[in-house]
């Protein structure tokens, strides 16, 4: 437990399977679109695996919260797999205090990785503007825009770090872990469904956009 915003005592809890399923249905069925949720049994199978885990940040009037990530096999790294805010309670800094709280939990060594979609490619000005204010809102909690890019399902995402060792890899090597993590996401199909490359490098104390 600690004390949140307004000194509310919030609590961030790891989400059992059964716990999980709850959310899914109440709330992930309705923040994200069809072809971005994954089954709830593929998140059941890898949580029961060990290569899952869900948090939900809970107050004095229950979830306000919650966040779910793939843990990579090298237990060095994670991909924030889904992140949102009950609806009504958007807007109050909830989702910076929760995404800065949960660095401390994610059981990973260094650190994980935010796929956005890439404002370049959007199909018109309102829909760059949501996706630029996506990135400024992970820009300003402490990731750093990395160099690398994926296309996944035809769509381009810019990849966004966020450190927890308080350090962050070498453009090089960050590259190669991007395309590990995607590897060993969509394997056997990795060929067919992704492409990581590299984008413009990233200069030194630069965070692109």
């Amino acid at each position: 437990m600690y004390a949140g915003t307004g000194d509310i005592v919030k609590q961030i809890k790891k989400l059992e399977p059964d716990e999980l399923k709850r959310i899914y249905r109440a709330h992930i069925q309705d923040d994200f679109p069809r072809n971005e949720r994954r089954p709830f049994s593929a998140m059941e199978k890898m949580t029961k695996a060990g290569k899952y885990v869900s948090y939900g940040l809970y107050g004095e009037d229950g979830l306000q919260a919650y966040a779910c990530y793939i843990l990579l096999e090298d237990e060095n790294y994670a991909l924030l797999d889904y992140f949102a805010v009950i609806p009504v309670l958007r807007g109050h800094g909830i989702g910076s205090e929760f995404l800065r709280k949960l660095n401390e939990f994610v059981p990973v060594e260094k650190g994980t990785f935010v796929e956005a979609e890439s404002p370049d490619s959007a199909k018109d000005a309102k829909e760059a503007l949501n996706r630029q204010k996506r990135i400024d809102f992970y820009l300003s909690n402490g990731a750093v825009m990395t160099n690398s890019k994926c296309r996944l399902f035809h769509v381009d995402y810019n990849i966004l770090y966020l450190s927890k060792d308080g350090g962050a890899p070498a453009p090089d090597h960050m590259c190669l872990a991007v395309e590990g993590m995607y590897r060993e996401m969509y394997r056997p199909l990795y060929g067919r469904l992704c492409k990581p490359y590299l984008a413009v490098p990233v200069r030194e104390g630069e965070n692109r956009r």
